[in-house]
Formats: structure tokens, sequence, C-alpha cells
């Protein structure tokens, strides 16, 4: 099975391109991307769970731009641990 980041490149190959520009926002924004994947949730189920707005929730999974703050990410990641707990 190939892995999300593959996936997507085949997808998009023009991202390949970007990666040169925002290597660690790619890496940060796939790595969550895949985290919510694997669970299913929707965006704003992941705002709602963690209090995020939607707005900081695509901020994370943006593979451009600044990186999100510490605290965004750990909610986002919360936010997945929490619906992924629901499903069980």
């Amino acid at each position: 099975m190939k892995h999300f980041r593959e996936m997507l490149l085949e997808a998009r190959p023009e991202i390949a391109d970007r990666e040169a520009e925002f290597p660690d926002k790619i890496d940060l924004a796939m790595e969550l991307r895949a985290l919510r994947d694997a669970v299913n949730p929707s965006p704003e189920q992941v705002a709602t769970l963690s209090e995020l707005s939607l707005e900081n929730v695509q901020t994370c999974e943006s593979l451009t731009g600044e990186m999100p703050e510490p605290d965004l990410v750990a909610a986002y990641r919360s936010a997945i641990d929490k619906h992924s707990s629901l499903q069980t």
C-alpha cells in the first residue's frame, strides 16, 4: 500500500516543487493529514474536538505558509486522538 505522501505526489506533482521552499511545513502538514485520514474525521470535526477554528485546522494542514504554533499542533493531535477513541 502506498503512503499518503506518495499518493499525494502522484496526484499533484507540482507539490514536489514546493517541497524545496517549505520542507518543514510540508512534512508537518502531510503528517497531520495522514493522521486525520487514518481515523477519518472531517476538518470540521477536528475543529470542534480541538476547540480550534476551521481556519486553524486548515493552517495546520496547509502545505505552504508559516508553521503553526506548537499549541495549535498539539490541539490538532489531541482532537485526532479524541476522535479515534470515540470510534472504538
